[in-house]
């Protein structure tokens, strides 16, 4: 298909939205749609490198095998005290 072809289906598409929806509630969901396809996919929530990964893991392990670390429970503690927001 070219852009010609294209461009002509897409302003067919649009004219026909256009003259034949009288209805708020289609065109609403008509938005909602356009907005899910033409917005930035989101970015990832974090990226580490495999380097980063394996520093991180080896640095964990020699805390757990120092003593440096906190235990479940200690943990579960923590949060119930926490104040809600």
């Amino acid at each position: 298909m070219t852009t010609l072809e294209l461009n002509a289906r897409k302003a067919d598409m649009i004219r026909a939205i256009l003259n034949d929806m009288n209805s708020e509630i289609v065109v609403d969901e008509l938005d909602r749609i356009i907005r899910r396809f033409t917005a930035s996919p989101p970015s990832p929530p974090c990226l580490y490198t495999e380097k980063e990964i394996k520093e991180s893991a080896v640095k964990a392990i020699a805390q757990r095998k120092d003593g440096r670390y906190t235990s479940h429970d200690a943990m579960e503690r923590l949060f119930d005290n926490m104040p809600l927001q």
